[in-house]
């Protein structure tokens, strides 16, 4: 079994897959993905004598968080050929994506699930976005009034947009991923600092305890040999920052020597206030 990115020109190889197990999408919206969606995004596939059994699809998007632009790709398209299930392609196949993500430092992913279970094991967690339809008419600069977090609809955006009557959204979940550059966005009501242990069994480079540094402006993350006044796992941590779970939510808190200290200071961080996203794939 070989895992490995396709080429560009292999691309259409995929639609097989594709056809099988979507087998609700109509041609033409499996047409015009392969026509605008799938001719320069990153396909990463499990090939076995040459056949694909096991894909998914990372489909590149910019969003403005907080008044800089970043880059996250939506991940659609998972899927595996029934002969070929459990037996860890899909694990295999999404770990090695977050892992690449993480290495191209984009801070965050996101995919909206047929089934949320499928993906918490993987610390992927509900984002609470908004997602009607009519929000899209809404400029860049009226979404930035209400908005933290949400995709930019430049020329990129506009060349590859499939607008499809009748579809239905559904809530997205996020994954955090390089950690730095998502909290350098995340800053706090006053400077202040954190000793915080955080659990990421996928992502080696965010496991580990760090200092915790805010200003109002942003934060920073840097390793220390300090006892850590809160543990969280990297899903806790995003569901936090998407503000989906309070301070004093976080299951973490049990163990904390000092648990109202740290409430007070989790309380004053500046988490994302509005995320917008209406996408269909």
């Amino acid at each position: 079994m070989e895992i490995r990115y396709l080429d560009r020109q292999e691309h259409e190889r995929s639609r097989k897959l594709y056809e099988e197990v979507f087998v609700e999408d109509e041609q033409a919206f499996v047409d015009a993905y392969y026509q605008v969606k799938a001719v320069d995004n990153e396909i990463l596939a499990a090939e076995e004598n040459g056949e694909i059994v096991s894909m998914l699809h990372r489909n590149p998007y910019t969003f403005r968080f907080r008044g800089e632009s970043v880059p996250a790709d939506y991940l659609v398209a998972v899927a595996t050929r029934f002969a070929f299930r459990r037996r860890g392609l899909m694990s295999a196949l999404l770990t090695k994506a977050l892992r690449d993500m993480e290495e191209q430092k984009y801070p965050f992913t996101f995919l909206m699930p047929a089934d949320e279970a499928i993906y918490t094991p993987f610390d992927f967690r509900l984002m609470g976005n908004d997602d009607e339809e009519g929000l899209s008419e809404l400029s860049q600069e009226e979404l930035s009034e209400d908005y933290d977090l949400y995709t930019e609809k430049d020329e990129a955006y506009a060349r590859r947009h499939i607008d499809w009557p009748g579809w239905e959204s559904t809530p997205m979940m996020i994954r955090l991923l390089h950690l730095p550059s998502f909290v350098r966005r995340i800053g706090a009501e006053q400077e202040q600092s954190l000793n915080i242990e955080i659990e990421d069994r996928i992502l080696p480079g965010n496991n580990g305890v760090f200092r915790w540094d805010f200003s109002e402006e942003g934060s920073t993350l840097s390793a220390t040999a300090s006892k850590p006044e809160i543990r969280v796992s990297i899903a806790d941590l995003g569901s936090f920052l998407c503000g989906m779970l309070g301070p004093e939510e976080l299951p973490g808190l049990k163990d904390a020597e000092n648990p109202q200290s740290v409430i007070e200071r989790l309380g004053r961080v500046q988490v994302i206030d509005g995320i917008y996203i209406n996408e269909t794939v």
